[in-house]
């Protein structure tokens, strides 16, 4: 009885300090990880988060870019960063659970290594080319692609991410041989792809729908199961037979496992605050995405329904990476 008494006032005792720590938390700057390079749609909701975060809890929330194989690089880092608060992770979802089968080792598990925290939100993915690109529709794309094998350049602006195998499966669906040229980000390949040294790439709506608007990019496809608002003009890949590409790549929030849990807690509720804030949901839904609330055990049920799931594709499609 005295031992059962014991244990349960050390637990209550544990309890308390990790509470009070949580309270206490944030005491100095704390630092958000985006495992890309600046000017994609990852490095976007990080600092829109930041600022808000920022806001909330009077303490700088300060995003560090540190990109480098498909997101593993600085997805590691924050996996192996103290499980103190002061280090969180803003990622896609290729380095947390789609391109995790493609590499023959990755050096963290995502469901062991990390603490998810939160989603953050979704986005619609566009098939678009550069203005000068011959190919007006998907059709005359895969067509050009039939009649000169070798020739077409799609971009991937990130190996394992949902365009790289999204990619791949599109090869294999339609027949067809091209280049597949792989970026360190979203950033950096449009700016390619704007300039011609690319021809086509399924990207991420928020990092290229400006480019659309003003006829920098020309967008062929959504890959949405319903034609987006921000492009209304433009059709959905299941319109034009291809019903399996709708895809929706997503953004989550991240913490190192260990993470007490009451500061894990209390970022879940402030970041699902922001995300239901009227002024936020606007902001996303210009940008072609959509808030995604979740507690951190429905994130954590989620990461591992999608790694299971394109672990599949990538069986299906063979597609690996050194």
């Amino acid at each position: 009885m005295k031992l059962t008494f014991r244990l349960l006032a050390a637990l209550a005792a544990l309890f308390i300090s990790f509470a009070a720590a949580a309270q206490a938390w944030p005491t100095r700057p704390v630092k958000i990880v985006v495992p890309f390079p600046p000017g994609g749609t990852t490095d976007i909701l990080a600092r829109m988060f930041a600022e808000r975060l920022q806001g909330v809890f009077g303490q700088p929330f300060l995003v560090e870019n540190r990109g480098g194989a498909g997101g593993v690089i600085g997805t590691d880092a924050v996996a192996k960063s103290p499980p103190d608060g002061y280090t969180l992770l803003l990622s896609s979802s290729a380095p947390l659970a789609v391109g995790l089968k493609l590499y023959k080792k990755v050096p963290y598990d995502a469901m062991r290594d990390l603490a998810p925290v939160s989603m953050v939100a979704d986005v619609a993915m566009v098939l678009a080319v550069s203005p000068g690109f011959k190919a007006t529709t998907v059709n005359e794309l895969i067509a050009y692609a039939k009649s000169n094998p070798g020739k077409l350049n799609i971009a991937l602006n990130s190996l394992g991410s949902q365009s790289h195998l999204l990619t791949e499966l599109f090869r294999v669906r339609t027949g067809t041989s091209f280049n597949m040229v792989p970026y360190k980000g979203t950033g950096p390949a449009v700016v390619d792809l704007m300039a011609g040294v690319v021809d086509a790439d399924f990207e991420n709506l928020p990092a290229v729908v400006e480019h659309i608007r003003g006829n920098r990019l020309r967008a062929l496809a959504v890959l949405s199961a319903s034609r987006s608002e921000v492009l209304p003009n433009v059709p959905t890949m299941a319109e034009l037979g291809m019903s399996e590409f709708v895809a929706s790549p997503w953004f989550a929030i991240a913490a190192p496992a260990g993470t007490p849990a009451p500061i894990v807690a209390r970022l879940n509720e402030e970041i699902n605050k922001i995300l239901k804030a009227p002024a936020t949901r606007e902001l996303l839904a210009k940008q072609g995405a959509n808030p995604v609330v979740m507690t951190p055990e429905e994130t954590a049920r989620f990461f591992r329904e999608e790694i299971d799931k394109w672990a599949r594709i990538v069986a299906e499609t063979g597609a690996k990476l050194e």
